[in-house]
């Protein structure tokens, strides 16, 4: 980080330039709201510029919450740290972790991480959860829907979102659940519909106005089921060899307006992968999974600040690099150029060219 910033001998913070340990200090002792006041506000502010929006026009701004996992050890640990049993060859250790829960939007243009939440000691994922979904309902008004894996289908969750008048789409699979139970024994008697979506069939069931929930009273439940029939490519003995594979899958909806087409619920069940390629894109290029500084603080905050580095360099390189100068530069290009040459306050550069409207 030190090389970073004195690149060249040519400080990108100024004249006096922080050591390393002094940030990581900065970050440990700063004030996590303060970067989601940021975040939040360069937000909605892309909202308003229609910066940011959903890739369907007709779809609602949908949030994924998902666990992630930073990083571990056998040796490294804080007051802070998870712990767990692992089988060592013939020895169980105790390994430290770290790991948060994250909300980010997807299937929009770009995609974006908003939020995220550590998880205390003896902590689950759905106890962050349930304190970044009500933080999530707070702060960002123009979410319209949340889309999750089957751990978060719990009452307390999905009651939150719906009286504070969103929606929730979340995975459905657990046989021991009255729900599911309840479904299964009525898709035998209901037709499925067959429908077609990038050239792919698809079985549709559509079944709304559950009550069978404990914890969900007086809110009824749609249950939408898809059977995506697609063709698989395998290598068998060096050959390869194209077989039909069907996908089936179950989603709860709670919240969600009864128009919402099932087509719809499938598209933004399966929206919840774009938190996967969030993930990848900031652990392989910004470090996400990398301590910097080992603090439950620091951890946080530096979480928060790739977020923000990569959602202003992805607006940066999607909103104002229109140069034919630029046409085969990738982000990353751009993230070394920046690096290698930062421009001056006078210096003229092709970010600073004349562009059209």
């Amino acid at each position: 980080m030190e090389e970073v910033l004195k690149r060249r001998g040519r400080p990108l913070v100024g004249k006096k330039v922080p050591s390393a340990d002094t940030i990581g200090y900065a970050y440990a002792r700063m004030d996590p709201q303060g970067l989601r006041d940021v975040l939040k506000g360069i937000c909605r502010k892309a909202r308003r510029n229609k910066a940011l929006r959903p890739r369907n026009p007709t779809q609602p701004m949908t949030v994924a919450i998902d666990g992630h996992e930073h990083f571990k050890s056998y040796w490294r640990c804080c007051p802070q740290c998870l712990t767990r049993e692992i089988q060592v060859g013939q020895e169980k250790r105790i390994q430290f972790y770290h790991q948060s829960v994250v909300a980010s939007l997807v299937d929009s243009e770009p995609l974006m991480a908003l939020d995220a939440e550590l998880l205390g000691p003896g902590e689950g994922e759905r106890t962050a959860a349930m304190r970044l979904v009500k933080r999530l309902l707070r702060d960002y008004p123009f979410i319209e829907a949340f889309t999750m894996d089957a751990l978060y289908l719990e009452a307390p969750i999905l009651r939150a979102i719906v009286e504070a008048e969103r929606g929730a789409i979340v995975v459905l699979k657990e046989e021991r659940r009255d729900l599911y139970q309840d479904v299964c024994a009525l898709l035998p008697t209901l037709p499925a519909k067959e429908e077609v979506l990038d050239k792919e069939r698809i079985q549709v069931w559509d079944i709304p106005g559950f009550t069978s929930w404990p914890g969900m009273e007086g809110i009824p439940v749609r249950v939408v089921r898809t059977i995506r029939h697609r063709k698989v490519r395998h290598k068998v003995a060096g050959q390869w060899v194209e077989t039909m594979e069907a996908q089936d899958w179950m989603w709860a909806v709670v919240g969600m307006p009864p128009s919402i087409p099932a087509l719809t619920i499938h598209r933004l069940g399966h929206a919840r992968w774009d938190e996967e390629e969030i993930f990848n894109e900031q652990d392989r290029e910004f470090g996400l999974d990398h301590c910097f500084k080992h603090d439950p603080k620091a951890i946080l905050n530096f979480i928060l600040t790739l977020f923000l580095a990569q959602f202003l360099t992805e607006l940066f390189f999607t909103r104002n690099l229109k140069s034919p100068l630029l046409e085969k530069m990738s982000l990353v290009g751009l993230a070394r150029m920046l690096l290698e040459h930062p421009p001056g306050p006078s210096e003229a550069s092709i970010w600073a060219l004349a562009q059209g409207p």
